[in-house]
């Protein structure tokens, strides 16, 4: 399989984030060949392996996992007592939860316990990465975007809106939503002049009559039009003859913006547009709302309250419906929106840019395989049947604090720390692969063919040293009321209480019937393997963006021996477990033997292109490790986005203005040199065939070839056979005609080899 490879931009079209992507899997490597062939779970394997490790914990950042609400808290709701609050105090249930600053805790406030199912996930995630195993939880939604910008993407919005937006009055009745198409007409400013508009304020706002446009919005206007139809001549609040009942439209303000619209009520034979279910509720998502919709249609009840109250959505008898406009392509409704120009969904989801080897459900990979699934296969079969589910084989426990240290908090109090927003997959130039990444005109989008390109990997938060207080709180004076708080009315902050560095927790996990390499993918997992004198960290909780969160796990194998279990029940006073010589990971020796069948599993299947030794040699897990490597690379805040005098790109958010020149993210080969530079042989095919043309050119295609081939054998002999052999499996699958020269190209080959040999 090929894949659209990113390339790196120039220093200055270089962007700056938190977070980076290490690649996606140029294949993915199946655990097992199939489901029953994983072992069964009522009985121990004399031939695998079982046991626990004992890990220990050590926060390098500060650390918060946030405590969900008490049973009292929720009982509250049931009673109804949050209504009681939010009257009170203006605080929502929802923003009760968010602002709960207490760690997660389960027998005494106070004392920090970190959940097992985070660490679950956390060792889950990269070990997904590290035994390139397939992505299955990528959105089916289509994202949206609105710009009219000189980027690609802007001249993709403005070819698909542009002349060809419409207009017409949302109705619902029995059967469901409708559309009534209408003609629409523009208004200019001026001409609402003393009616309902007063002129333009400070930043050329409007000013409207009784401060507010929802005086307006949508109240009937009668309008006489130009000759053309499409501009409005005059207009009046009350019925004149002659002229046109409608409704003004007010949408949101633009730079420049002069007019607004009147939608003409539409005709008895008015055509009649059917809108699917998922457009409506589409239509409501939370990402679909801009502040002026905010402020022109407030939302102070239950949207499904919102949506059925009387005159919304056409339920008015008296009222013709909600203008609103649309577009449809290919005579299909795409979709609507309140404003002219509005959220238009990209015509491929970040699902469909994933390629369909990469999230095939029916590989069972190495996460599979240890930590279970569900729901894989066809849902007639019988139950017990392991294509179907399969039950985890890894257990992991809490984690409790060791000790009692006596300064345990980052903050005696709970803070406020800088926005912790949520995930953009919106910003193409961070999420997509780019082949252009200088040219912004050039750019890959949603919107892009997917052979062009695809989703740029798994994402990962870099380390960045040990942030203090002053860097983690909230100090943004646009933020804080006259007291230096943050303002209480801010919906987008929240309230914690990290644990400092240094803290350490003690968890188990526990594992059963595992074969020599899935105990060595668990081994890697809980001690990544790189270079010699590197120290890696793995990622945890809140806050990963401002440098929290860093975590250092120190683990210790302990194995049981089955038989020797269960020969007596005691071994002198105590139980007798089993138990052979503890190992500890920590020990380089140790962890390369444990792991190296799993790595030798995975470079088999690779077959690398310079051969290596450990997974440290691929260019994508240097990648990883990179992400991973401590104390990683501090953001500096009024730096700017590419640091010349460390070569490597900043790790801050960056600014709305920064954005809109939309530099490109590189990968994480920007941060250093990468040690790691070998690549899966069917990559290095590719990209020679594209780079050699190979192609269109047959007879170069044969030279190019025969001199890789002899190359191979002369530097890497141990592992030529193989690698020719994959070499000429794949010039047979993707070179037409070649095919035909290979016996003829291998005699010569055979020719060159004995008259090279000494």
């Amino acid at each position: 399989m090929t894949l659209p490879k990113h390339k790196n931009p120039r220093s200055d079209r270089t962007a700056s984030t938190p977070y980076n992507f290490v690649p996606l899997p140029e294949k993915v490597i199946p655990a097992v060949p199939s489901a029953d062939k994983l072992p069964d779970h009522d009985r121990y394997d004399v031939k695998r392996h079982t046991g626990y490790f004992d890990v220990t914990l050590t926060t390098r950042s500060p650390l918060y996992v946030r405590c969900p609400l008490t049973l009292d808290a929720f009982l509250r709701q049931e009673r109804g007592e949050d209504e009681k609050l939010f009257k009170e105090k203006k605080i929502s249930f929802r923003e009760l939860i968010k602002n709960t600053p207490d760690f997660f805790y389960t027998h005494r406030l106070g004392e920090p316990v970190i959940p097992g199912s985070s660490l679950r996930g956390m060792l889950r995630s990269l070990l997904e990465v590290v035994s390139y195993g397939k992505l299955e939880r990528v959105t089916e939604k289509k994202l949206f975007f609105r710009t009219v910008d000189d980027t690609a993407v802007g001249l993709y919005y403005r070819n698909r809106m542009v002349e060809k937006v419409e207009s017409g009055f949302l109705v619902r009745s029995s059967d469901g939503y409708a559309i009534r198409v209408c003609q629409m007409a523009r208004v200019n400013r001026n001409q609402l002049k003393g009616q309902v508009y007063q002129g333009s304020g400070p930043n050329k706002t409007p000013v409207w009559r009784n401060n507010s446009n929802q005086n307006y919005q949508w109240q009937p206007i009668w309008v006489k039009l130009s000759g053309n139809g499409r501009f409005v001549e005059d207009l009046a609040l009350s019925s004149r003859p002659n002229y046109q009942e409608g409704r003004l439209v007010i949408t949101g303000d633009a730079p420049r913006k002069t007019k607004e619209f009147v939608f003409l009520l539409p005709g008895e034979n008015a055509e009649i547009l059917n809108v699917p279910e998922a457009i409506i509720e589409r239509f409501h998502d939370d990402d679909q709302i801009t502040q002026w919709q905010t402020k022109a249609f407030p939302r102070k009840e239950p949207k499904e309250n919102y949506r059925q109250r009387d005159g919304f959505l056409g339920t008015n008898p008296q009222g013709p419906g909600e203008p609103i406009f649309f577009l449809r392509e290919q005579d299909e409704l795409t979709f609507i929106g309140r404003a002219q120009m509005f959220r238009l969904p990209y015509q491929s989801t970040p699902h469909d840019l994933l390629p369909e080897e990469l999230r095939k459900a029916s590989v069972l990979d190495y996460a599979d395989s240890l930590f279970g699934y569900v729901g894989r296969d066809d849902k007639q079969k019988r139950q017990g049947d392991k294509s179907q589910a399969y039950a985890s084989r890894v257990n992991i426990t809490d984690a409790t604090l060791i000790g009692k240290p006596e300064n345990l908090w980052l903050s005696e109090q709970p803070f406020t720390p800088k926005i912790l927003a949520s995930p953009k997959p919106t910003a193409f130039q961070h999420y997509l692969t780019q082949h252009n990444p200088d040219d912004r005109k050039k750019l890959n989008h949603y919107g892009s063919p997917p052979a062009d390109t695809t989703l740029r990997g798994h994402k990962f938060y870099w380390h960045q040293n040990n942030p203090a207080v002053t860097e983690i709180e909230e100090r943004d004076p646009k933020w804080l009321d006259e007291n230096g708080r943050v303002k209480s009315d801010s919906t987008q902050h929240t309230l914690f209480r990290p644990v400092r560095d240094g803290v350490q927790f003690k968890f188990h996990v526990y594992f059963e019937n595992l074969s020599d390499r899935e105990l060595g993918a668990l081994c890697w997992v809980l001690h990544p393997v790189g270079s010699e004198g590197k120290d890696y960290c793995h990622s945890l909780g809140m806050g990963k963006p401002l440098g929290m969160g860093a975590v250092k796990l120190e683990a210790t194998l302990y194995l049981t021996n089955r038989a020797e279990r269960y020969k007596s029940l005691f071994n002198g006073d105590e139980w007798k477990l089993g138990l052979e010589e503890p190992q500890s990971l920590s020990d380089r020796n140790v962890l390369i033997e444990r792991t190296k069948t799993f790595e030798k599993h995975i470079l088999s299947e690779l077959a690398p292109e310079p051969t290596c030794e450990h997974l440290y040699g691929l260019k994508r897990i240097v990648m990883l490790l990179k992400m991973l490597e401590w104390p990683g690379y501090p953001a500096q805040a009024s730096a700017d986005l590419y640091l010349q005098t460390e070569n490597r790109p900043n790790t801050r958010y960056m600014q709305l203005d920064e954005f809109k020149k939309r530099p490109v993210l590189s990968d994480p080969s920007a941060f250093g040199e990468l040690t790691g530079k070998s690549e899966p042989i069917e990559s290095v095919f590719f990209e020679k065939s594209t780079s050699g043309n190979w192609r269109n050119d047959l007879e170069g295609c044969q030279d190019d070839l025969e001199n890789w081939i002899v190359q191979t054998y002369q530097s890497d002999v141990v592992n030529a056979e193989e690698k020719v052999k994959r070499i000429l499996s794949l010039t047979q699958t993707h070179i037409s005609g070649l095919e035909l020269l290979i016996p003829q190209l291998i005699r010569k080959i055979q020719k060159r080899l004995a008259n090279s040999a000494p």
